[in-house]
């Protein structure tokens, strides 16, 4: 790895801020090397939950330089049979539970190599089983971090655990049907369609535009930002990650429409609306 810069190591946990435990485990990194840069992504991903864990880094990493070393731990199965793994693509290196916590990411970037991390001697010593966070994950990304190379850490693998991640589908009448797979403290409700993939379908099938129907709410307006919409009223939008989100200015979406992670939304189309 270049040491062109501060070697830079993300977290992303569901440890919250309340506890020792995110202190901790920067202490173990830090106890390994100072010269380190530590970003915390978020430390309040909802405890256990592995799918909002992998859509933050999922969200986050791309805007890293390369070469950045990703940590990601919400591990309900610490201490078990599941497998620590260091993950390599192209431009950056992801550390954490076999767990599926990467499957966001591996559809962006996919893995070049996968190694399970069985290398004892780059552990924190005395092994807690139930902080992998502390003993390995961090100091793990410490000296992958300082330059020590990928294949030292363990032996690698291909059979890794995968989330069953929510795919958007063509319902017979030709409506979208997506899925909420966020919704963030302002209370925008994230779904899983990307711009390209709405803007291609309205423009294949040539309608003017499309709705959201979330429960008996119906969404009819588009705006390119929040400050353009009425104060109070849900809208669609197009958000900073090219994902579609139902949006309120200066309101929670969440609460207007009634929306939680795993909820269905229908997309309608305006010209099949009209017909």
């Amino acid at each position: 790895m270049p040491e062109t810069r501060l070697p830079i190591i993300t977290l992303t946990t569901d440890f919250g801020t309340s506890d020792h435990y995110v202190a901790a485990m920067k202490a173990a990194m830090l106890s390994i090397s100072t010269q380190i840069a530590l970003v915390d992504v978020t430390h309040d991903i909802p405890p256990h939950d592995v799918m909002a864990a992998g859509w933050a880094v999922r969200n986050a990493f791309g805007a890293f330089p390369k070469f950045s070393v990703h940590v990601a731990v919400v591990d309900p199965g610490v201490g078990s049979a599941r497998r620590p793994i260091l993950a390599v693509t192209e431009n950056h290196y992801f550390i954490g539970p076999d767990n599926g916590i990467f499957s966001f990411v591996f559809e962006v970037e996919p893995p070049v190599k996968v190694i399970e991390l069985t290398a004892a001697h780059y552990f924190r010593t005395g092994v807690s089983p139930t902080f992998h966070a502390r003993d390995i994950f961090g100091p793990v990304a410490v000296h992958l971090a300082r330059g020590i190379e990928s294949s030292n850490f363990g032996e690698s693998i291909d059979n890794l655990t995968k989330l069953d991640i929510p795919r958007p589908k063509v319902t017979q009448e030709g409506s979208i049907r997506a899925t909420v797979v966020h919704v963030d403290r302002f209370g925008n409700v994230v779904l899983n369609v990307t711009r390209s993939s709405m803007e291609t379908l309205v423009q294949r099938m040539k309608a003017s535009g499309f709705t959201a129907t979330v429960g008996a709410v119906r969404v009819t307006q588009t705006f390119i930002t929040y400050a353009e919409a009425p104060a109070g009223i849900p809208f669609l939008l197009y958000n900073s990650s090219n994902f579609l989100e139902i949006a309120a200015n200066q309101s929670r979406a969440a609460d207007l429409v009634g929306a939680k992670p795993g909820d269905i939304v229908e997309l309608s189309l305006l010209q099949q609306i009209a017909q």
